[in-house]
């Protein structure tokens, strides 16, 4: 891929970015890879609910390098039966989320022809509730929505109950995706979904920081980020420096970064195995939840008096030239919030906020 070139933007329809068609190729050979495989067993055979996933102490993510054919939802009525059987398959993971590329509903025939046939929010994110009610699992499906005369790249979540939690829209649209009509959005929402605490951005919003400071700021814990392209370094810097997971959704190769900024998968279109058909065009991963980031200031001095009293019920994971640390509970009935509040830490959100405080009043006496 490092010897492909970028492609002049171009207002045509015809033309497509280098980064849509890499992806668009992955995806057509990661889907063709698995097109025999059986599908999931029913939603009523699926015993999973809110209610333990709310006891759970991880969740399960899946990533997918996959973009349906495309489909005029606006003429021909909303139609997401490709993502439907693709949805089919990648649910014997058993995830609690599913995350598809972005815009990934409208985008397989480019971006111009993808404005010309946007839908509206209300009767996509009703096939998007039937498929998640189905698989009994919250879906993520990017898509180009219209609304007041205007296109957004959109991002909406959607519960395992088929409910619409929250759609982000994209902040930062390229030049090329302003070019073809596309507006940009100004808000970044950030809900709870499952009990997770879940935001989203997309692609090139990952080059302006302020998007991660939004979602850190409403205490995200879980971000989506589909793209057409990788995002790389700068994602596991939003990882660690703003305390939450990435899921990254991308047709060449999908990923799922945990909040220590490590990798926990990576997988899609472009994988050599995935190319062999010997695996799926996914990225799949449990993610911890019970942990917390911190700054090692005001904090290390606590870590013998939490070792003698918790010893193997917890963990901490020092990042000593960042100067943060993660505490992990190793324990459901033990939060990690709970021993926080036991040994006075603080967590870094909130004392580099209060460090922004006392400057500002320094500022002002």
């Amino acid at each position: 891929m490092s010897n492909k070139q970028q492609a002049s933007p171009s207002a045509s329809e015809q033309s497509i970015s280098r980064r849509q068609l890499l992806g668009t190729v992955g995806a057509i050979a990661g889907a063709a890879a698995f097109v025999s495989e059986p599908e999931f067993v029913p939603a009523a055979e699926n015993t999973v609910t809110t209610q333990s996933v709310l006891q759970k102490t991880s969740i399960r993510v899946v990533a997918v390098s996959h973009t349906p054919p495309f489909h005029d939802h606006r003429a021909a009525g909303v139609n997401l039966q490709a993502l439907r059987e693709m949805t089919a398959k990648v649910a014997k993971e058993r995830p609690d989320f599913i995350c598809f590329p972005e815009a990934c509903a409208c985008l397989g025939n480019g971006f111009v022809k993808g404005v010309a046939t946007a839908p509206d929010l209300e009767p996509y994110i009703a096939e998007v509730g039937k498929i998640a009610r189905e698989f009994n699992t919250a879906m993520v499906v990017p898509f180009l929505e219209r609304s007041k005369g205007r296109t957004y790249n959109s991002v909406p979540i959607v519960d395992r109950q088929g409910k619409l939690i929250l759609v982000y829209r994209k902040n930062y649209p390229t030049i090329t995706e302003l070019g073809a009509g596309i507006s940009p959005g100004t808000e970044i929402p950030v809900a709870e979904c499952d009990g997770i605490r879940v935001g989203a951005a997309v692609c090139f919003d990952a080059n302006f920081d302020h998007v991660a400071v939004e979602l850190e700021r409403q205490r995200a814990r879980l971000v989506f980020w589909p793209s057409m392209y990788w995002g790389g370094q700068l994602l596991q810097h939003w990882a660690l420096r703003y305390g939450f997971a990435v899921v990254v959704a991308y047709n060449s190769e999908s990923a799922i970064i945990d909040m220590n900024g490590q990798y926990l998968a990576k997988q899609g279109g472009d994988t050599y195995q995935v190319r062999q058909r010997h695996l799926p065009p996914w990225a799949v991963a449990d993610i911890s939840l019970n942990r917390e980031l911190y700054h090692l200031d005001y904090n290390q001095d606590k870590f013998p008096a939490i070792r003698e009293k918790h010893g193997p019920n917890v963990d901490i994971e020092v990042w000593e030239p960042e100067g943060f640390f993660l505490l992990a509970s190793r324990r459901p009935d033990l939060k990690v919030e709970t021993v926080a509040s036991e040994f006075g830490l603080e967590t870094l959100r909130d004392y580099l906020a209060r460090s922004v405080r006392l400057r500002n009043e320094r500022l002002k006496s």
